[in-house]
């Protein structure tokens, strides 16, 4: 009898184990889809541009495109979404090119040309490297932190680590416990994560420093309120503009669309 109580511990431990390997494996694959390979480049965009190989404070090799702008009035410091790499978004360059802004595109460990593995507390470190590498190459001009989704969260925490000159985040999320309570709201998830991105824990702390957040009603990735939630969270000075289109459409770069406006004055500051 006693064998067979211990044989049924058994199986239940492992059963819990394996969902707990299982929760893990599948909280990765929802933060994390990077590609290591590099389709598009900004010479497609008849950019000239430059290869950037930097170094995170714990010796992962890291890759980036320092892309200079004609006359620059400041420098972008671009950290991108949670798949892909920065192929993916380059066709971001050109907007702020021609808004005579630098762009620095560099990627997080284990995407693209950069090696390592991702991580909550390896991308932050990934952050802050990335921003010195721009900082080295952009000399005394403004540094501006644009994030994208997930590089929403990334970008608050280099806005609290660095001295940004502005935050901008596009789609950004109040925490990732807050978008697990929204995708999934039968089920405790947000009670197990092993991150936090607590985004909104963030820009709260950022006074005084200029804040634009831009989120569309139609996103089907991040929900409009967690955006919400997020610019609420963010001390003055802050902007919240209202965009169009899905998760990353970017309408606020289109003359006359949504968030346009609010994206040129604010860019304007600088």
């Amino acid at each position: 009898m006693k064998s067979f109580f211990l044989a049924i511990l058994f199986l239940l431990l492992s059963a819990v184990v394996a969902g707990w390997i299982y929760f893990r494996q599948f909280e990765r694959s929802k933060l994390y889809a990077p590609s290591r390979d590099i389709a598009t480049t900004p010479a497609q965009f008849q950019l000239r541009f430059q290869d950037v190989t930097f170094v995170a404070s714990d010796g992962t090799s890291l890759h980036g495109w320092w892309i200079p702008a004609n006359r620059p009035r400041g420098t972008v410091v671009f950290c991108h979404g949670n798949s892909g790499n920065i192929g993916t978004c380059v066709h971001y360059a050109p907007d702020f090119h021609q808004r005579q802004f630098n762009v620095f595109l560099w990627d997080y460990r284990g995407y693209g040309r950069s090696t390592g593995r991702p991580s909550e507390r390896g991308l932050y470190d990934d952050a802050r490297a990335a921003f010195d590498a721009a900082a080295t190459l952009s000399r005394r001009l403004p540094i501006l932190v644009y994030g994208l989704s997930l590089g929403g969260a990334i970008a608050a925490q280099l806005a609290t680590d660095r001295p940004a000159a502005g935050l901008v985040i596009e789609g950004g999320f109040a925490s990732v416990a807050d978008i697990a309570r929204r995708w999934y709201p039968d089920l405790p998830i947000h009670r197990l994560l092993s991150v936090s991105y607590d985004s909104a824990a963030k820009v709260a702390t950022l006074e005084g420093m200029p804040k634009l957040f831009g989120h569309s009603i139609q996103d089907d990735v991040v929900p409009f309120q967690s955006g919400r939630i997020l610019h609420g969270a963010a001390a003055s000075p802050k902007v919240f503009a209202i965009l169009e289109g899905g998760h990353t459409d970017k309408s606020w770069f289109t003359p006359g669309a949504p968030g346009n406006a609010e994206l040129e004055a604010f860019l304007n500051q600088f």
